[in-house]
């Protein structure tokens, strides 16, 4: 099972639930739970994405954001304007980049011989 160490940490810090506890539920209700366990959790961080982040965590890189912003106005608008940072990219997304990349190098040690 994808993240089930992150599902199980989360499941215990939230309900006080074991995945064994889970698999009794009914299906609706189970799903329920673990769709509803709040953003930031183990589970949404080993996912990525936006609910990786705690509400606390995005409105702390709001306010950074914002500083930087400031910063670069006040310094006349110079060089790039800052961007906001990025959320952690999926886990999905994550394995296919560290894929092609092991292949690539792969190749690389091919072509050394």
């Amino acid at each position: 099972m994808f993240h089930g160490g992150a599902l199980r940490a989360s499941l215990t810090k939230e309900y006080g639930l074991t995945i064994d506890a889970l698999r009794e539920l009914p299906a609706r209700e189970a799903a329920d739970l673990v769709v509803w366990i709040p953003a930031g959790a183990a589970l949404w961080r080993a996912v990525g994405g936006p609910a990786a982040w705690s509400d606390e965590t995005r409105a702390l890189m709001d306010v950074e954001f914002q500083i930087r912003v400031l910063d670069w106005r006040m310094r006349g608008g110079k060089g790039k304007r800052p961007q906001p940072i990025k959320p952690p990219v999926y886990a999905h997304e994550r394995r296919r980049a560290d894929t092609k990349q092991a292949r690539k190098a792969e190749r690389f040690m091919r072509g050394q011989n």
